[in-house]
This record gives structure tokens, C-alpha cells and sequence, in this order.
């Protein structure tokens, strides 16, 4: 029998790590600061974040074979509580929960800067979008803005620094930290700029940085240098994120068409006038059927025993609640806006047009994902499908293979065959 392992106590990890009362593995910079897109105050952690335990299902629960074309009875739904809001993790919270203190580059110098700089404009730029109005965006317009608002500058910055971070493995350590101090530096900024109310003058340099951080979360495994420690959770927080930009940006985006950032937004929606010809169609990217089984979804959501909701809920404002089924009608109308989107654009597709879809998600949704309840899995595993479509992207990089691998991990036994598609088309014939 080897001989019992000691336990090594955390006595000098990082004061985030500390605050939250999580262990911390003393590494720079730590994976619970990096796991949920917070600028590490320290030496931190490789801690590997433990996968939720699955919802328990009663012993009722049936696991008999059912096609998911002609949808059946489905088992009571249980345990429909609230998720814990640590699991929580939008805009706003990872704003807020960034700590002040704001590491010091080794060579924090001019040259290292300019380097990254010219990586940006030169490289960076053009993995962010595949229409070249849109690259003019990320590679002029962003810097010029820049220019007079230095968490921007900082922002640029730090994505040039985690992309060669993922180029150049034999110098990540040096790139990581770049782009933790970057991005320390120009969040603290950005905290204190969002504290008031955006007006004229700084709403668009606030989008700029609102769309940079959607790449930073998106490309956590590149910072923990692993993959997705818990991909459906890791991606309910991302879903987090792009719903929080949303609620900061929504009085501008208006605007956004008359200034010259319209191309990002133009790139992500195309005009709702066009008609697919059957030309265009035949460009289209998506996997033949994809129509059909959101068609399928439509039945399975209408099918589902949701639970009964509780005579006149309210929203904490006092608004009506919207029924638990409408959540996913919702979800599944933005769906088809984000299919749409794929199949006018081609071969050209842009990986806003898979991330919208995150808009229409509710809280109650999202509490359904971190739960890991059928109806929500169901869901997020045909929208893999679409995130196989841009897996090719640094930021991305297999994403939607981690996730249905999670999903079909977690998936009670009686959905199973819900995933059959969405595996075809991620993994192949399996």
C-alpha cells in the first residue's frame, strides 16, 4: 500500500482566490481567476474546477427508446429550484468582481507594446470577422478609437497578446502574462467609466471594449492553456457575458448603423428583406435538414412537461412572468433568426450570427442549463451544431465537440436519442 498523500494547504494564493474562499494552487495566473474571466492579484492557481452533479431524477423516470420526430409522454420534470447564483457570471458581474490590483510586466516596455500592436493589425484583426468592411473595423476604426480612450488601447492589446499566446506555445507564459496585465489594466479603467450612466460621447469606445471581451471569455482555454474545464457551465456563463453586453448596450445599438462600427453589425444581420433563392441556398453551410429538426424542437417544446407555474407570478419589477414554455419558444424563434442569418451569408458565415442566439436566453433558461435539465440540454446540443460551423477559429478551436461530449454526459438516459443528430453532424456517423 503507497504511501498516503499529504494535503497541501493554500497559504499564499491570490486575494481574489482568498475573497471567494476557494483553494488556490499559487500559479500565475490562477485558474479560478482565468475559469471566470477575472484579472488574477496574484500568483494563482491550477485548480480543476469539478463538474456539477446532474440533477437527481426519481426512480419513475422511464428510459424506454422514443423517437424524438414523433414526440410521446415525457417523465415529470423534478427539482425545477432555482440554480445558486454563483454560477451567475454576466457583463456586470465580472466587471464588478475584477479585483484593482493590476500586475506589473516584467518587459513592460514600449517595444512589447508596439509588437503586440503590430501583430493586431497585421494578424489579429482579420481572425475577428471574415468580411473585409468588418476587418476595416477591427483593424482601423478600433485603434483610432483607441487612441483617446486607453482601456481600449489596453483591450487591443491584450486580445493581440492571448492570440499569440495560442500562435507561439513556447512563449505562452510571456504572452499570458501580457495580456493579464492588459486586461487588468483596461478593465479597472472601463469599471470606473461604466459607473455612470453611457452617454454620446462614450458609447461607442464602450462597445468596442464590450466586443473585445466577448473573444476574452470565449477563449478561456487558451488562458488556462486547457480545454473547458465544464463546458456547459462554462458556456451558460459565456451566454452570461453576451447577455450582459446586451443590457449595457441597448440603448445605443440604435445608433451603431450610422457610425462607422455599422459593419460589425451589418456582417452579424443581414437584411430580414432578402429572399433565400435557391442559389443561396445551395451556398449555405448549414447540414441539409436543419430546418426539419428545429421543426422537430418546435414539437418537442411543445410536448415537454414543463412545470406548472404559480398563479400571477411577477418579475422582481412587477411584471407578469413569462410562462416557463415561452422561455424556450423564445429561444427557439431566435434560433431560426440565427439559421437565417447562416444561410444568407454563405459560405461566409460570422461567428456572431451562432452567439446571437444567446440574446434571446433567459435567466430561467440559463438556470435550466446549470441544472443540467433535459428541455435546456435538448436545446444546446442542436445549437452545437451551429457552433461546429465556426469551430475553426482560434477563440473557439473545438468548442462544440467539448459541449455535446458534456451535454451527452450529462443527458438523462430517456433524451438520448434527442442527440443522435446534432452528434452526426459535430462528430461524424458515431
Amino acid at each position: 500500500m503507497g504511501a498516503r498523500r499529504t494535503h497541501r494547504k493554500s497559504r499564499n494564493g491570490c486575494p481574489e482566490c482568498k475573497r471567494r474562499r476557494l483553494k488556490c494552487d499559487e500559479r500565475y495566473p490562477c485558474t479560478n481567476c482565468v475559469k471566470h474571466a477575472i484579472q488574477c492579484s496574484y500568483i494563482a492557481q491550477d485548480v480543476s474546477t469539478p463538474s456539477a452533479t446532474p440533477t437527481t431524477q426519481p426512480d419513475s423516470l422511464h428510459t424506454g427508446r422514443h423517437s424524438p420526430s414523433i414526440p410521446r409522454s415525457y417523465p415529470a420534470t423534478p427539482g425545477y429550484a432555482s440554480a445558486p447564483p454563483e454560477n451567475r457570471s454576466d457583463l456586470l458581474h465580472f466587471l464588478t468582481d475584477s479585483p484593482n490590483e493590476i500586475q506589473t510586466l516584467e518587459t513592460d516596455d514600449w517595444a512589447s507594446d508596439l509588437e503586440l500592436m503590430h501583430h493586431y493589425c497585421t494578424v489579429t484583426c482579420n481572425t475577428l470577422t471574415v468580411r473585409e468592411d468588418a476587418r476595416h473595423v477591427w483593424r482601423v476604426v478600433l485603434p483610432i478609437e483607441g487612441y483617446s480612450n486607453k482601456y481600449l488601447m489596453h483591450g487591443i492589446l491584450a486580445l493581440s497578446a492571448l492570440h499569440r499566446a495560442h500562435l507561439y506555445p513556447r512563449w505562452r507564459d510571456k504572452y499570458i502574462k501580457a495580456t493579464a496585465y492588459h486586461q487588468a489594466a483596461g478593465l479597472k479603467q472601463f469599471r470606473e467609466l461604466i459607473a455612470s450612466p453611457i452617454d454620446p460621447d462614450n458609447w461607442q469606445p464602450v462597445f468596442c471594449f464590450s466586443s473585445m471581451i466577448m473573444v476574452y471569455v470565449c477563449a478561456s482555454p487558451v488562458r488556462i492553456g486547457e480545454r473547458w474545464p465544464a463546458p456547459i457551465l462554462n458556456m451558460a456563463e459565456l451566454f452570461s457575458v453576451v447577455k450582459g453586453m446586451q443590457s449595457i448596450m441597448e440603448p445605443w445599438l440604435h445608433s451603431l448603423k450610422k457610425t462607422q462600427l455599422a459593419p460589425l453589425v451589418n456582417s452579424v444581420h443581414l437584411e430580414s428583406d432578402l429572399i433565400l433563392s435557391p442559389a443561396m441556398m445551395r451556398q449555405s453551410l448549414l447540414p441539409p435538414g436543419t430546418h426539419e429538426h428545429l421543426s422537430l424542437l418546435h414539437n418537442f417544446v411543445n410536448d415537454y412537461p414543463f412545470p406548472e407555474s404559480e398563479e400571477n407570478p411577477e418579475t422582481p419589477d412587477g411584471q407578469p412572468m413569462p410562462d416557463h414554455r415561452d422561455d424556450y419558444k423564445k429561444a427557439l424563434a431566435f434560433f431560426g433568426n440565427s439559421l437565417r442569418q447562416i444561410d444568407l451569408a454563405g459560405p461566409h458565415i460570422e461567428i456572431g450570427m451562432v452567439l446571437m442566439w444567446a440574446y434571446s436566453l433567459s435567466n430561467r433558461f440559463r438556470d435550466d442549463l446549470e441544472a443540467y435539465r433535459p428541455p435546456a440540454l435538448v436545446l444546446l446540443s442542436y445549437w452545437c451544431v451551429l457552433l461546429h460551423l465556426v469551430d475553426h477559429s482560434w477563440y473557439i478551436n473545438g468548442a462544440s465537440r467539448e459541449l455535446l461530449g458534456d451535454i451527452e454526459e450529462k443527458l438523462h438516459p430517456a433524451f438520448k436519442d434527442w442527440l443522435t443528430w446534432p452528434k452526426q453532424e459535430v462528430f461524424g456517423h458515431r
